[in-house]
């Protein structure tokens, strides 16, 4: 039998605490609690699930969000003033081993019973501050564990077959974050404005290339039922994938003469947006990269940049947009247009002073 220490990095799923007598100290911790462990460059998140029972004793249960680890009996809880102790000695199957996990957690709750602070103890001591929170946030949190990592679905429009590969991160306010890859159409990490998960219902917007998303999540939490739609919708479902390692860095190559930041702006006829294409030559060709700081700190990277003569072809498929212009002479400046779906705008791009 192994010993389940913090090296492991597997550390809490404090579930189906002993029963113990209901006393006011403990009532008072009653409710939905979130929290982070702090392991060096590491941090876990975890949910604190404390529920009275009818026969005046108490259970509660700590979910490992980020490692998927629930379900594991604590021994005992105490509460002495604004003391709380709580320790684990259980034993559990992780990965086909039998694991017994042993530790302890040591706080101090906070006047109102809104906040504790304390450590986790387990072979090494590391900070865990906990804060209440309601129980629609609690299900959330536990909900967008279950769905994070990559997702791969084909998505059939127009005759062609586009694989695509959906990547879901926890962001820091215990909410998700994510992006895309377009497979086929060689384009990696477009961002996405906005996505949520509530009640087994996955939505998701990138705002740049009018797409929206909503699927239904199984129970299992393997697969995703739902629908594409950009102008029309269209059927696209998704299966959890292993994880992809990001693409490969193309191999530097001597400058170009239009290598460097380049900037401009586009008049919408509402509002002006400014941005910055990064221009880099490598082994494979000319790249770039595009940022439009009015609505995002997010580069872009561009599918392909093609020179032609003095003309400058830029293309961004994932965002469904482009741009085309013709180099000054002085190269101090790329006079041309911007296309996003059927809209053309003018754009001149001025090489940016180092």
């Amino acid at each position: 039998m192994k010993v389940h220490f913090i090296s492991r990095l597997a550390l809490i799923a404090l579930a189906g605490l002993a029963l113990s007598p209901l006393c006011r100290a403990q009532s008072q911790l009653v409710g939905e609690w979130l929290g982070t462990v702090k392991a060096g460059d590491t941090s876990l998140r975890v949910a604190w699930h404390v529920a009275a029972a009818r026969d005046g004793s108490i259970t509660s249960t700590i979910d490992n969000l980020d490692q998927r680890i629930y379900g594991l009996p604590v021994s005992s809880m105490t509460v002495k003033g604004d003391a709380l102790t709580l320790t684990l000695d259980t034993v559990r199957v992780l990965d086909g081993d039998t694991i017994n996990i042993r530790g302890a957690f040591m706080g101090t709750i906070n006047a109102d019973a809104t906040e504790i602070h304390g450590s986790w103890v387990q072979g090494q001591t590391l900070e865990l501050d906990m804060k209440r929170v309601s129980l629609q946030a609690a299900m959330n949190a536990v909900a967008q564990s279950q769905l994070g990592g990559d997702w791969q679905g084909t998505l059939s429009a127009g005759g062609a077959q586009l694989r695509l590969i959906l990547h879901v991160m926890a962001a820091k306010d215990w909410g998700l974050t994510a992006t895309f890859d377009s497979v086929d159409q060689g384009v990696n990490g477009v961002p996405v404005t906005a996505i949520s998960l509530k009640d087994s219902k996955l939505t998701f917007t990138v705002d740049a290339a009018h797409i929206t998303y909503e699927g239904a999540v199984d129970k299992d939490a393997t697969e995703i039922d739902g629908t594409w739609t950009q102008g029309q919708p269209f059927e696209l479902n998704f299966k959890r994938a292993a994880a992809t390692p990001p693409p490969a860095a193309a191999k530097p190559a001597a400058p170009s003469d239009i290598d460097g930041s380049w900037t401009g702006t586009i008049n919408t006829g509402t509002t002006e947006l400014h941005l910055i294409f990064k221009i880099v030559n490598t082994q494979d060709g000319l790249t770039a990269q595009m940022q439009s700081p009015d609505q995002s700190p997010v580069w872009i990277a561009a599918s392909s940049v093609t020179r032609v003569g003095g003309t400058l072809i830029i293309s961004m498929q994932g965002i469904g947009a482009g741009f085309e212009g013709a180099i000054s002479g002085d190269l101090g400046s790329i006079n041309g247009s911007f296309t996003q779906g059927n809209v053309k705008l003018p754009l001149v791009l001025n090489r940016a002073k180092d």
